[in-house]
């Protein structure tokens, strides 16, 4: 016999031939394929599997429930610090409103309150630690349609100029958003948004001005503000409108700390004037 006859005749050895043997036999006479015993060894690996599933499920539910209860007790924690912050503004005003009371009852006792109350009055209105009312504009800003880049887009050297301009066209008192500005004010970006007087704005931008309504819009018109936000409404699309109103309410801004102001005392020891 060749060689390659005897390998195509003999292609299974003995043992493999022995074992496919037996498989068929059993197969035959049972209907299906033995079953194997997996033995003490086996049945203890799978009670140690069965035991860590069960461990950590148990364990991932527990820590469900721990991490959905401190979320719990965590938003608590931030409404409860909402409202005493809350509260504590509102005690806040209604002590400066005392206080205001106070000093205007205390000034109408003095011979020379007419003046006085004047000067404070004044002074109050003009560092905006009073809040006032009277005729004036609306301006509304937004970024153009659809702006994709800073180039479309309010900035707040564009704010400074609106701001600057009305200021000049005889402003007596201007807010923007709610904030209202002094001669410590600042207009200035936060990351991706502007913040005035340190808290952050959203657009659409709403700007108040008390002032003559008759001449404010002229007067800003005519000026280099006017002029440049002219030429961001042609060349960039920036949305500017502005009306005139017959009755604004522009809020107070909180009283500055002097941190490094005293009182000037003249050479004999009496008080400055």
């Amino acid at each position: 016999m060749g060689l390659l006859p005897y390998l195509t005749a003999h292609a299974l050895d003995e043992d493999y031939a022995q074992a496919a043997a037996r498989r068929a036999a059993g197969t035959t006479a049972g209907g299906a394929a033995p079953r194997r015993r997996i033995g003490l060894a086996g049945a203890l690996a799978l009670a140690v599997f069965a035991v860590l599933a069960v461990t950590a499920a148990a364990q991932t539910s527990q820590d469900s429930v721990t991490q959905e209860r401190e979320r719990r007790d965590l938003i608590s924690q931030v409404k409860d610090r909402k409202a005493a912050i809350e509260a504590e503004r509102r005690t806040v005003a209604r002590l400066r409103s005392d206080n205001g009371r106070l000093q205007s009852a205390l000034l109408r006792n003095s011979s020379s309150a007419g003046g006085v109350l004047a000067d404070l009055s004044l002074l109050a209105l003009r560092s905006g630690t009073s809040a006032v009312h009277g005729p004036g504009v609306e301006v509304i800003v937004d970024d153009a349609i659809d702006a994709q880049s800073d180039r479309f887009k309010v900035l707040d050297s564009d704010l400074q100029k609106l701001v600057n301009g009305l200021w000049r066209a005889g402003a007596e008192a201007i807010s923007i958003n709610g904030e209202r500005l002094t001669n410590r004010s600042a207009i200035r970006n936060a990351g991706s948004a502007i913040s005035v007087n340190y808290t952050k704005l959203s657009r659409p931008y709403r700007i108040l001005a008390i002032g003559d309504p008759k001449t404010l819009p002229s007067l800003f018109a005519d000026s280099t503000s006017g002029q440049a936000w002219l030429d961001l409404q042609r060349q960039v699309g920036l949305r500017f409108s502005m009306r005139t109103q017959s009755s604004l309410r522009l809020p107070a801004t909180e009283a500055p700390d002097l941190r490094f102001a005293k009182t000037a005392t003249a050479a004999h020891g009496r008080g400055a004037s």
